[in-house]
């Protein structure tokens, strides 16, 4: 328990100034705590965490249980103390221009007996805090379905009225479960009150992806795709993105530029024609039928059936043997292409 004879003051900002010092740095016409953190049989509590409330600074006390902060002169310091196995306390201090305040404070072990003890007969006094220990500041506390006051920053709470018999004590912070705590009487100590938070549960979503062209999926596109990409077939793919950006005026344009594959330019360019590296017209389905590369009869010209605002996708297979099985060339030589349409 802390024992602080200081007059409780309303934290204000700490200014940006706020310095942290090693204990031997003494502070020139600036406002000085240095404190010393013990515990009930006087013994120093190393490592203790001293945080200041109003910017969430937290440092540690040395191995003598030591620390010190200076800042502008006519700062109010709203501190909180925590260490392993003690119960969390708190304290406020206005620096003083040129002044060292020093102080020792005592910890009390957390051996589940309340922390402090009631000093009115007609206040109920308490504190809220989440399950870590943090303080849950303005948490809502309502007794007997009557007035409300909020908890301050460092979480506790003064009712100035007295509890002559049984009661209910109602705490409420928003993201916490509730907590209802019922009284006989005013307790002769101060009441710690636990909030535990509200896990958030977030609705399932099923998100579904598809194919801006049905088509591709139905005709096994980017299955083949991804087998490509496991090194399954060495094909390649012109997508319909490739097709948007290129905005090709002929489809046998989108066939130049890969390996082994040219593309023989007719007059006019409807009859251009697409050939492998043997120079033999390349076998063409268009849409799962073979226009080019016919055993018997005449071949269509690609830019004749396939305008290129008709075209979704291509494949382009250089060698015969990497075409899917049910696209192979009849003259078992040249490469394919397969065209596939919106």
């Amino acid at each position: 328990m802390i024992d602080w004879n200081w007059k409780a003051v309303t934290p204000r900002a700490v200014p940006a100034a706020v310095v942290l010092v090693p204990i031997a740095m003494l502070a020139q016409g600036r406002g000085e705590v240095r404190g010393r953190i013990v515990n009930e049989s006087g013994e120093p509590v190393a490592g203790a965490a001293v945080t200041i409330v109003g910017i969430g600074y937290t440092l540690r006390a040395d191995s003598a249980g030591r620390f010190a902060l200076t800042g502008t002169p006519g700062s109010a310091f709203s501190l909180t103390f925590r260490a392993s196995g003690f119960r969390i306390d708190s304290a406020s201090v206005v620096l003083t221009r040129g002044a060292t305040i020093d102080r020792t404070f005592t910890l009390a072990r957390d051996d589940g007996v309340p922390p402090r003890a009631n000093p009115s007969a007609s206040a109920l006094r308490g504190y809220v805090i989440e399950p870590s220990g943090q303080p849950l500041s303005y948490a809502n506390i309502q007794l007997n379905g009557g007035r409300r006051i909020l908890s301050d920053d460092s979480g506790r709470f003064v009712l100035p009225f007295a509890v002559s018999g049984p009661a209910t004590l109602i705490v409420r912070r928003i993201g916490f479960e509730p907590a209802e705590v019922k009284l006989d009487g005013l307790p002769d100590t101060a009441l710690r009150i636990e909030l535990a938070p509200i896990p958030v549960a977030l609705k399932g979503v099923l998100v579904t992806g598809a194919s801006a062209f049905r088509s591709l999926d139905i005709h096994g596109f980017y299955g083949r795709m991804k087998d490509a990409e496991r090194g399954i077939n060495h094909g390649y793919f012109i997508t319909p993105e490739d097709i948007e950006r290129r905005k090709p005026n002929w489809i046998t344009q989108m066939a130049d530029g890969f390996p082994t594959v040219r593309v023989v330019h007719g007059h006019p360019p409807m009859k251009d024609v697409i050939r492998g590296s043997l120079n033999c017209k390349m076998t063409v389905y268009l849409d799962n039928v073979r226009i080019v590369g016919r055993m018997n009869g005449r071949d269509d010209y690609v830019n004749e059936l396939a305008p290129p605002n008709h075209v979704a996708a291509m494949e382009i297979y250089p060698r015969a043997v990497s075409a899917p099985p049910q696209y192979q060339p009849l003259n078992g030589t040249c490469g394919v292409v397969l065209i596939w349409t919106r």
